[in-house]
């Protein structure tokens, strides 16, 4: 900087800002040839690994499970061959995480926080592992400014507290593509079968993280030296990585039914970006910063932009445009892009610190205020967005099955039974809220248990009067609107509840009331 300041009257403009530049890592050596560097110093990786843990920690067991996590919790507490029966059926792309779910809460139990530890851990590997991506990509600050931007983005807390398997999506995507640039740097069959068994596991632990071999194809394609060797090498790979994978999209396409549910492309594609950052506010400063550092790459003459932008935008564009087939835009699928974005915004920022007057970047000294800068202004956009969603309880819009409960549970009596109306899967919450009472009130109506059914629920019985024979209270737990609590239960139960039973108490909770009711 002191021989710009010097010259700084013969600089064209072009040239001026070429000097401010963040200059992705030359890759024209040959592809023999690794280069030697100084090992990442601990404290940058460290840093935002701490951090993650740390968010994702704080509170991680406050929030009660919602829909999703209490399916995780119900596979993952079956037994094996009740297990294997429910994935005949119905999630067998998840049937990895419900084993590694599986085997952990055989160590640990099966409280919110043990179900979601698991997450939290994956997402802060994540965030190390960003560091040192970004150093290969990069440099040490890039890396670092990447891994404290993503550590603080509202959906990166939102889904390291979450017992789903999202978290290790990032973490995988995040390993492959850091091993894919050391296969690069040097080629060795040791490094090729390692990204193959990384390819499996991004498809195990979620099969929409593999389209990210896009932006790696585009890595590959952008790499200097090797041609077409180089080519075959990662297609063989990645070919080989993707072998495992296949039963997996033959069988869960066969079940993709279970996720019609998910709204066309056209209708959330606007919305996407402050859903995939969980704020509106941290989505467009890291977008924006992320564009600034798009050009700036860019203007490195690399094809690193390019990269990070098929990382980025080509899943959800990919997915978008499929959603009629495939029914998989949704913006929890895609956190695995959130590290390119970061990536980008991390780049753009260190390129505009490095404008400001007098500020050195061939200094040691600048690191600490840009750490310091970094993580202040991160840390805002994280509290003026849309963050305290990540710790709300229950989430918004979700039932609170957890008072429901507690309430029920103060006035219940034995011989008591349950009934549902309303609510996509009730029972997996009541059976989570009720696992440590030794006689909970039965489930009235079920006929063909879920367990033998090989599914989330039971079978209605088919013979209301029947099953409801003896039980003189049934507590009645409706998500419909208030007035409406028989609306959405099959006729010949409704029919029988509303003739044979009058409402004695009832109590409103978010988005579920409770009723008590008294056969006459």
């Amino acid at each position: 900087m002191a021989e710009t300041h010097a010259r700084g009257h013969e600089l064209t403009d072009h040239e001026l800002m070429d000097e401010v530049v963040v200059r992705p890592r030359s890759r024209r050596r040959g592809h023999d040839e690794e280069p030697s560097r100084e090992p990442l110093p601990t404290v940058y990786w460290l840093t935002p690994t701490v951090l993650t843990l740390a968010l994702g920690l704080i509170g991680v067991g406050h929030r009660q499970p919602w829909e999703d996590e209490y399916a995780s919790w119900w596979a993952a507490t079956l037994s094996w061959s009740d297990l294997g029966h429910l994935l005949d059926n119905v999630d067998i792309v998840l049937a990895p995480y419900y084993v590694l779910l599986h085997l952990w809460i055989s160590a640990f139990g099966d409280s919110a926080a043990a179900l979601r530890i698991p997450s939290v851990l994956a997402m802060a590997g994540a965030a190390g592992l960003l560091v040192a991506l970004g150093r290969r990509m990069f440099d040490k600050r890039v890396g670092l400014a990447a891994g404290l931007l993503f550590a603080v983005i509202p959906m990166v807390t939102r889904y390291a507290q979450e017992a789903r398997p999202y978290a290790f999506a990032v973490l995988a995507a995040l390993a492959a593509t850091l091993l894919l640039l050391r296969a690069l740097d040097r080629s060795s069959v040791a490094r090729w079968a390692g990204y193959a068994v990384l390819v499996t596991c991004m498809g195990a632990v979620h099969l929409v993280t593999l389209t990210i071999l896009a932006a790696h194809l585009a890595l590959v394609l952008t790499t200097r030296g090797g041609g077409a060797r180089r080519l075959l090498s990662w297609a063989g790979a990645a070919a080989v990585g993707l072998l495992p994978v296949l039963p997996l999209l033959v069988l869960g396409h066969a079940q993709s039914s279970q996720i019609a549910w998910i709204k066309g492309g056209q209708e959330t594609l606007p919305g996407y970006p402050p859903d995939l950052f969980h704020s509106a506010v941290a989505a467009w400063a890291v977008i924006g910063l992320g564009l600034v550092g798009l050009l700036l790459v860019r203007r490195g003459g690399s094809g690193t932009a390019v990269v990070l932008l098929c990382w980025a935008a080509l899943p959800p564009v990919l997915l978008a445009a499929t959603q009629s087939v495939l029914n998989l835009f949704i913006s929890r699928y895609l956190l695995f892009t959130l590290p390119a974005w970061s990536l980008l915004a991390a780049a753009g920022l260190c390129a505009l610190l490095a404008k400001l007057p007098g500020f050195d970047t061939s200094s040691a000294a600048w690191r600490v205020p840009l750490a310091a800068t970094l993580a202040a202004g991160a840390l805002a956009l994280g509290t003026l967005g849309d963050a305290g969603t990540v710790r709300a309880n229950p989430l918004p819009g979700e039932p609170d099955w957890q008072a429901a409960t507690a309430w029920m549970l103060k006035h219940v009596a034995p011989g008591d039974g349950m009934a549902f109306n309303g609510y996509r899967e009730p029972r997996l919450a009541l059976a989570y809220q009720l696992r440590h009472d030794p006689t909970p009130p039965h489930d009235v109506f079920a006929a063909q248990s879920a367990v033998s059914k090989g599914w989330f629920d039971p079978s209605n019985c088919q013979v209301p009067a029947v099953c409801a024979a003896g039980v003189t209270r049934i507590w009645l737990f409706s998500t419909t609107p208030q007035g409406h609590s028989f609306d959405q239960m099959p006729p010949a139960i409704r029919d029988l509840l509303a003739g044979h039973y009058r409402v004695k108490e009832a109590q409103d909770f978010a988005h579920v009331r409770v009723l008590l009711l008294i056969a006459r």
